[in-house]
């Protein structure tokens, strides 16, 4: 009978530089390590950013990219908060979500019908919707509504609402990119494109259908972003898409397409929340924690190079 090896994959080394941050920060700041500041400031303050990040992990895995979903989120939150002051809470909801599929599947048609890159496409239509956030609101606020207010500060088991909903995310993502059957068609699409096509596999349908649901994560997100902060201006999406970008590349996804893990993206997510939060508790100034936070990048960037050189030299090995 075979025995199991232990293999020290990049996932691994992932948890291992989380572990070792969190103890660091624990350390140095002993505040840091209360329930109440773990829940409610740590992992609540980076749950749109981790929601966006898990259907921005399916977009890059297929050699793709989308800059437009911070600008998605706040015009999402735009209109949604606008149809709640005019026509109640149902209004509101429903057309927050249509918002964020709507401009979903706009990214996605030009992306896969019209041909035009995945980058060039979402720069333009970012500039796009913050242009529509800006106009249509006139450079006013928007305020929460109730349905909106209820996702952003509602505590269910001792845990915020928004957390139990991310969670529900992650394992639904998961299983869809390791289980699934669309999840290797994610991959193929990564790899080649062209293949994938000739496979019988629908790649046009597949990337309006990723790049659709990633606008209704937007909104989703959008909802709870809402209800956290009370109101939100046009320009507030600043910078969101980078971050939501770091956090999956930090998880291991390869940028060129066809390699990523939905697991990488949540370890991610875990180590950009205990950095943001643990230095600010540390007191550390703005610029320093930008720097730190690109220094911890690039480590796990390296890392993942050096792990995945290593793997496909045993590889070589193997077939030798």
């Amino acid at each position: 009978m075979k025995k199991r090896t232990f293999k020290f994959s990049f996932n691994v080394a992932l948890f291992l530089i989380w572990l070792l941050l969190f103890a660091f920060i624990s350390i140095k700041a002993p505040n840091f390590l209360k329930p109440n500041y773990l829940i409610s400031v740590m992992l609540r303050n980076i749950i749109e950013i981790g929601m966006v990040a898990l259907p921005m992990t399916l977009v890059i895995i297929t050699a793709g990219i989308d800059l437009s979903v911070g600008n998605i989120l706040v015009l999402s939150c735009m209109l949604g908060g606008m149809a709640a002051g005019a026509a109640g809470d149902a209004a509101g909801a429903l057309i927050t979500l249509a918002v964020g599929l709507i401009c979903g599947i706009i990214n996605g048609i030009i992306i896969a019908k019209v041909k035009i890159t995945p980058m060039v496409t979402t720069l333009a239509t970012m500039y796009l919707y913050l242009g529509l956030a800006r106009g249509i609101t006139q450079g006013d606020s928007v305020y929460a509504f109730p349905l909106a207010a209820y996702l952003g500060n509602t505590v269910i088991a001792g845990l915020p609402i928004q957390i139990w909903i991310y969670l529900v995310l992650a394992v639904v993502f998961v299983y869809i990119l390791s289980k699934t059957t669309l999840g290797r068609k994610i991959y193929s699409i990564g790899l080649n494109p062209n293949a994938a096509k000739y496979a019988g596999v629908k790649t046009d349908k597949i990337l309006i259908g990723i790049y659709a649901l990633t606008g209704v994560i937007c909104a989703l997100a959008a909802l709870i972003w809402l209800g956290r902060f009370t109101s939100v201006k046009y320009d507030a999406g600043t910078n969101f898409n980078l971050k939501v970008i770091t956090v999956v590349v930090l998880g291991g996804t390869s940028i060129n397409g066809g390699i990523g893990d939905m697991k990488g993206t949540i370890l991610g997510t875990l180590i950009i929340a205990t950095l943001n939060s643990g230095l600010t508790v540390l007191n550390i100034p703005i610029d320093v924690q930008t720097i730190v936070q690109g220094a911890v990048l690039m480590v796990a960037l390296i890392a993942y190079a050096v792990l995945n050189d290593r793997a496909k030299k045993r590889k070589i090995v193997a077939v030798q």
